[in-house]
């Protein structure tokens, strides 16, 4: 019962997308499964209580033994604590070792970002595809819309023709967070474009869908994109990293390499944490050093 609370908080208050929420039902399940064999009894408020660092050590040696990945437990920590937090805002559970817990040190990975010149050329070619058909045409604005804007695919497919001729769009993030992102006028021409080639029984009016499905006229879903980048990776000989949160990577990286601040690409992508963006820095260590030789005084001397 307490896990089902936690989950309609998270639902109706926090306002989590259906994946986010079956991934804490599965995280909070996997806990209470531990904590019940731990302790040999059902799990109640008196038990949750109980729980010390100990138990919690335990906890994640019992996933390591189960071969989880570290970012997987630590992503099961987090999830923990904000159930132990609902649970504390609740007044049923007043517990502030788990708060403390610290996670599992983990490396964090370099973003992975096409270079400048292989961007362009994706784009090149699906704009070929554009030019045969409507439905290439909304390809490319999609792909062009994820480049543009750096959004993750869920907020470019958020997007409604009510966003059309606007100088930037407000943009619903992860944990419910507006941003305001600026519309470059080359991607405001590309939807304009977009929606003149539209057709007439395809949904219309400020409140429909930027990008929608011609199988399902609805909006459209993010397995179509992912499906377009699987066959433009065939095509172009790239790796397999290339998915659509891969352009949002490449709109990160390549305004720090053209010189744009730090803390402006952090507002751009919504990041609530500085040292989130700052990895992207290091997915071209020659270009910073390249940089850090051209301005540094005692390089010039």
């Amino acid at each position: 019962m307490l896990k089902e609370k936690f989950l309609e908080y998270l639902k109706t208050e926090k306002r989590f997308s259906d994946h986010t929420l079956a991934a804490y039902n599965s995280d909070v399940q996997v806990f209470m499964q531990f904590l019940q064999e731990h302790f040999g009894q059902a799990v109640t408020t008196d038990q949750l209580n109980k729980v010390r660092d100990t138990d919690l050590s335990a906890f994640l040696a019992s996933q390591w033994r189960h071969n989880i990945g570290k970012s997987t437990m630590n992503r099961r920590l987090s999830t923990i604590r904000s159930f132990y937090k609902y649970l504390n805002r609740e007044k049923l559970v007043d517990n502030p070792y788990v708060m403390a817990h610290k996670g599992v040190r983990t490396p964090k990975p370099v973003p992975y970002a096409l270079n400048e010149t292989d961007t362009a050329k994706l784009l090149e070619a699906l704009l070929k595809h554009a030019r045969s058909s409507w439905a290439g045409q909304q390809d490319y604005a999609l792909l062009m819309t994820l480049y543009g804007l750096g959004l993750r695919i869920s907020e470019a497919l958020g997007l409604n023709i009510a966003d059309i001729g606007q100088a930037s769009v407000t943009i619903r993030g992860k944990g419910n967070k507006e941003r305001l992102v600026p519309v470059l006028p080359q991607i405001q021409q590309i939807w304009r474009d977009m929606l003149a080639g539209r057709s007439a029984d395809l949904p219309s009016g400020p409140n429909a869908p930027l990008f929608v499905s011609l199988r399902s006229r609805e909006r459209l879903g993010p397995r179509h994109a992912q499906r377009l980048l699987e066959r433009l990776r065939v095509e172009q000989g790239l790796p397999d990293e290339l998915t659509p949160h891969a352009l949002r990577h490449c709109f990160a990286t390549h305004l720090l390499m053209n010189g744009a601040n730090l803390r402006v690409v952090q507002e751009l992508l919504g990041h609530a944490s500085l040292s989130t963006t700052q990895r992207y820095l290091a997915s071209d260590a020659a270009h910073l050093i390249a940089q850090h030789r051209k301005a540094h005084p005692l390089e010039q001397e």
